[in-house]
């Protein structure tokens, strides 16, 4: 059985209308009367259409910055050059060259991942000379755009990857790509490195040929701010990257190769394969491995005499992590989510309750989807004087349901800041910003002015390592009388099996499943009393049986729309949550219960 209204609602194509509205004050700077003035440079390049699209659909006024872009054609060593002198202060740049301008003095630091995939380097040389081997540019004149710039320092890079000597290189400056062309016109150069796509329409005009490719060893681009900034208004740049990471989706991808084709002048096939291969990431964190491989590579070819310490590269605000774990169950949401309403037209501007809830698993994201948040609020009794505490909020789902179908009051804690942002930009577009409020933290550390109704948490107890604590304090959290629901995952017979452990703890992250007996007991060491426990496994091994038919059945329209990674990440997990329901030994429960009076 497919999907046909989730279908029909990814095929509608026309952009909506722009749209200015006011932010719920989770953003911080969004209602100021000055909005914060940050001064922002990058390549005139395609990796930086983000930043181009959201000022085109007013996203900077309506977080609250007044962004003030540069283009610099002679990159990432002229915007070094800019931010030592304070005349930027948030600059897209190379890796390899923000990290050796930084070693050698620049206050400014790493606040962030731009683009996590690698960079592709053409090596280039004029069509007219006889060069058709990498080989022969072996001590040959390379043009550069500055000394400290990309191709200033992947020439030396990869004069040392070939074998070459770094020293025997000479250089010419060109400034940029259109000095290239000129210099090479006039026999000045024998070769010239950037970036391939930027090239290709060069080299297909039969002007240039590209000898080789380069690939970095490292994410190609990286954000460096400076220091005022990441001190100052460490929310802010969080924010704003979370704005840069929307902007990828303001546009549906038939409509973006088009006006990258065109803005770029790059043909279609070119920059849907660019498109294909670049993997966003536009976080404040970086790999320790990064910087690592990256201050090896520089040492070995002269650029920079001794490595240091990751600390002294990266704002405090930056996390500094070893490996990237990347998160299945979370980031493929926001970015589905903003591809599914650009596709609805709904990229920007208003939206009701209805056109979330229309997303299905993507808004409503425990089993039976909408129906199961109507019947919260009817088994807990809501008014528009209930307050209630959603326990791993998401994107705001149930709170939006919960508040547009009773006026109750919902406050929603999550753990990731991505789903927490995303759930109160939607939240603000359906108009329900003060009923709503979101706040991104540990449960455990959460500490409430005043007690609440009723609390609810649908499928999110398992992923808790200590199910215990977190109930006695959803215990303290209610006023006497206070009643609850849950629902969550159960052991139904003598224990998994090996596989099925693994796949629990591994595909699912389910850390806490306990058969239904053990639950009531902890609920009743938490102090609950009047306990309901209702099985859901028949109905849940339904709806995840016929998730999983449907994704398989529509595969190739899924993996369009989400990718060819977060499609078998997704087909793995519907596949493996029907095989545990289907195996017998998982089952579900719907648990209500109050504290007493």
């Amino acid at each position: 059985m497919v999907n046909w209204t989730l279908r029909n609602l990814w095929l509608s194509w026309k952009l909506y209308p722009g749209h200015e509205d006011k932010l719920h004050t989770h953003y911080p700077n969004a209602d100021q009367m000055n909005p914060i003035t940050i001064r922002v440079g990058g390549v005139p390049e395609h990796f930086n259409f983000p930043w181009h699209l959201a000022a085109e659909h007013q996203l900077y006024e309506q977080y609250g910055f007044d962004m003030q872009w540069q283009d610099f054609p002679g990159g990432t060593g002229a915007m070094c050059k800019a931010l030592r002198e304070e005349r930027l202060d948030l600059a897209i740049v190379l890796t390899e060259g923000g990290v050796a301008d930084i070693v050698k003095g620049n206050p400014a630091r790493i606040v962030g991942t731009y683009v996590q995939s690698p960079l592709i380097w053409g090596v280039h040389v004029p069509a007219r000379e006889g060069m058709k081997h990498p080989a022969t540019l072996e001590g040959k004149r390379f043009a550069i755009s500055r000394y400290g710039s990309g191709s200033h320092l992947m020439a030396l890079v990869h004069a040392h990857q070939s074998g070459w000597d770094p020293d025997e290189l000479d250089f010419v400056l060109v400034k940029n790509f259109e000095g290239a062309r000129e210099s090479f016109a006039n026999g000045e150069s024998d070769a010239f490195m950037w970036e391939k796509y930027t090239t290709k329409p060069t080299v297909d005009s039969g002007e240039w040929r590209r000898l080789t490719e380069v690939r970095t060893e490292w994410p190609c681009f990286t954000m460096l701010g400076a220091p005022w900034l990441f001190e100052q208004h460490a929310e802010e740049l969080s924010s704003l990257m979370f704005l840069i990471r929307r902007a990828l989706y303001l546009l549906t991808r038939e409509q973006l190769m088009e006006y990258l084709a065109q803005n770029y002048q790059i043909q279609a096939e070119d920059i849907a394969q660019w498109y294909t291969q670049t993997e966003w990431l536009i976080r404040p964190e970086i790999q320790l491995q990064t910087l690592d491989k990256v201050q090896l590579r520089l040492k070995q070819a002269g650029v920079i005499q001794e490595s240091v310490p990751a600390e002294d590269l990266v704002a405090p605000t930056c996390q500094v992590a070893r490996q990237r774990l990347s998160a299945v169950m979370y980031d493929w949401r926001v970015t589905s989510t903003f591809q599914s309403l650009a596709r609805r037209g709904k990229a920007i501007g208003p939206l009701s309750v209805s056109d979330l809830t229309a997303l299905g698993h993507l808004d409503q994201y425990h089993y039976l989807g909408e129906e199961t948040s109507r019947a919260v609020a009817s088994l807990l009794k809501l008014t528009e004087t209930s307050r209630v505490l959603d326990l791993g909020s998401g994107v705001g789902g149930t709170a939006r349901v919960l508040a547009a179908e009773t006026g109750c009051e919902v406050v929603g804690l999550e753990l990731q800041e991505d789903l927490t942002r995303l759930a109160d930009d939607l939240t603000r577009r359906v108009g329900l910003q003060d009923r709503i409020s979101y706040l991104n933290l540990d449960m455990l550390q959460y500490e409430p002015e005043q007690p609440f109704d009723h609390f609810v948490s649908l499928l999110v107890f398992m992923h808790l390592k200590d199910r215990k604590r977190t109930l006695k304090k959803c215990y303290e959290w209610l006023r006497p009388g206070g009643t609850f629901v849950i629902e969550d995952f159960v052991l139904r017979k003598d224990g998994f099996t090996g596989p099925e452990a693994t796949a629990l703890r591994h595909t699912v992250s389910a850390l806490t499943v306990t058969d239904a007996e053990g639950y009531r007991e902890e609920l009743i060491g938490a102090g609950f009393e009047d306990l309901n426990i209702i099985d859901m496994t028949e109905a849940w091994k339904d709806w995840t049986r016929t998730r999983n038919e449907n994704f398989f059945a529509e595969s190739e329209f899924y993996r369009d729309l989400f990718g060819p990674k977060v499609f078998n990440n997704r087909s793995q997990f519907y596949q493996t949550i029907s095989e545990l329901f289907e195996g017998g030994n998982l089952g579900g429960v719907r648990i209500l219960g109050r504290k007493p009076l």
